[in-house]
């Protein structure tokens, strides 16, 4: 792996952590507070919840690091995927904040989760965790990342539906909602059948789900909404630790 693309894993991480102060400074928006708590959308978790980011920004700087630090295979064969993953995620939150235009949104999300994905399989591949801090932390950020990109775009998913169908937040609700979770579900069937047995994917994919419950108790009142994510996201994390995880590969 070249000295370059350590800068530039450097400089992507920097910008990750940038991006969502920008609407401290008075450009757009942050995504987890977007519109008035009356009509806010049934899957839209509550602003504290997007603070996971910031767990995945510093493993993703401790990464960046390592690869200018002490760069080996692990760091050489996950930096290709990890980079365009990165510069995303950049890309996505600034016009997330800035430009809110759904369509946009939900293309940008979508290489994104590619690229985590590709780099989340290929640690598996490599056998996942081996004791040592640096798979540790590979270990954290791939599964954290494709877990909470999961959920974005599970999220986007029932916000295009709207966009396209012209509807309001507070329109057909159940609609919108089980958009998003049977989006999240497929997504977490096709993680565990085809790309990693990464638990900590399951723990940010059901700290997301947890949001939209926490959201349609406390903010949009819907009980029944909030009761149906719940058990949904109970019910992903029970059948991956009941069934476990058999990607194809093997």
């Amino acid at each position: 792996m070249s000295r370059k693309i350590g800068i530039a894993l450097l400089i992507v991480a920097i910008a990750q952590f940038l991006a969502p102060m920008l609407p401290a400074i008075g450009i757009g928006e942050p995504i987890g507070a977007r519109g008035d708590v009356a009509v806010r959308p049934p899957e839209l978790p509550p602003g504290p919840f997007f603070s996971i980011w910031g767990v995945i920004f510093l493993s993703y700087l401790v990464f960046a690091f390592l690869s200018l630090w002490k760069p080996g295979y692990l760091e050489h064969r996950l930096a290709m995927p990890l980079l365009p993953a990165g510069a995303g995620n950049v890309i996505w939150m600034v016009s997330a904040q800035s430009i809110t235009n759904q369509y946009a949104d939900f293309v940008l999300l979508l290489p994104i989760l590619a690229c985590i994905g590709l780099a989340a399989r290929r640690l598996h591949r490599m056998g996942g965790f081996d004791g040592t801090l640096a798979r540790l932390n590979a270990c954290i950020l791939t599964g954290l990342f494709s877990g909470w990109i999961t959920a974005a775009v599970s999220i986007s998913v029932a916000a295009t539906w709207r966009e396209v169908a012209g509807l309001g937040p507070s329109d057909h609700v159940w609609v919108s909602l089980w958009i998003a979770l049977l989006s999240a579900g497929l997504l977490a069937w096709a993680f565990a059948s085809r790309i990693s047995a990464s638990l900590f994917y399951f723990v940010a994919l059901g700290w997301g789900i947890a949001g939209i419950a926490v959201n349609n108790w406390y903010l949009t009142h819907l009980h029944w909404l909030s009761a149906a994510a719940a058990l949904f996201g109970l019910y992903i994390l029970w059948r991956r630790l009941r069934y476990g995880a058999r990607p194809a590969f093997e």
